[in-house]
């Protein structure tokens, strides 16, 4: 488990992410930025890459799942549109 870290924000409004925090965060280099409550939290922005693999991976489980077409989902439902 790692220790609590105490960084500073610069006149610039910047903060060094402790080398621990990035080692655990693998090659991400862009981040949102969200307030909650009284915490900001850093989350990582999802590549496009990532977002085409996690889409491929959808698509291979929705058919072995044997998902139905928009066509098929309207007749199994009786959907007039």
């Amino acid at each position: 488990m790692m220790k609590n870290s105490i960084v500073a924000v610069s006149d610039r409004g910047q903060v060094t992410i402790p080398k621990e925090v990035r080692a655990q965060m693998l090659e991400v280099q862009y981040f949102t930025c969200q307030v909650k409550g009284s915490s900001i939290v850093l989350e990582p922005l999802q590549t496009r890459d990532d977002f085409l693999e996690e889409l491929e991976d959808a698509r291979k489980n929705w058919k072995k799942k044997g998902g139905l077409t928009v066509k098929e989902m309207k007749k199994k439902f009786n959907i007039k549109s």
